[in-house]
């Protein structure tokens, strides 16, 4: 079996490196990729969402909340540049429904928010819900 890697980092730390990897989804503004051996060289802008490494049948299956960021595929590695990455092994769940109540509850008054502070929200709201859905639902194997 044929095997890429995968290196999940932030601006503060090394989420993971030397992920081995026979698959990935991709959360891209332009849509989930799906990436498999000998995929074409890229880089694309990250949107929010669930990175998931699939390890095939010699490595566990992984997965990553993302927030915005870039993705380099080249050759055999690949390589997440974001701005936050959460693996959901580490998602604390009760904290992430703090996090979307407290976005929630600043969405509500609107009106009296800049449009930089309805998008910071905003984009809290949306990382919180990812990050409850990977703590919740994606479990371990």
């Amino acid at each position: 079996m044929n095997y890429f890697t995968v290196d999940i980092l932030t601006p503060s730390k090394i989420i993971a490196k030397g992920i081995p990897a026979e698959s990935l989804l991709i959360p891209t503004v332009r849509g989930q990729i799906n990436v498999l051996e000998g995929h074409t060289h890229i880089v694309t802008k990250l949107a929010a969402g669930v990175l998931s490494v699939f390890g095939g049948p010699d490595y566990a299956d992984r997965h990553f909340a993302l927030s915005s960021g870039v993705c380099k595929i080249l050759e055999n590695k690949v390589v997440i540049l974001s701005n936050t990455a959460e693996e959901n092994t580490g998602v604390d769940v009760e904290r992430a429904k703090l996090a979307l109540k407290n976005a929630e509850e600043h969405l509500k008054h609107v009106e009296n928010l800049s449009r930089e502070d309805v998008e910071k929200y905003q984009e809290k709201a949306e990382l919180a819900k990812i990050r409850i859905q990977i703590g919740e639902f994606i479990r371990p194997r």
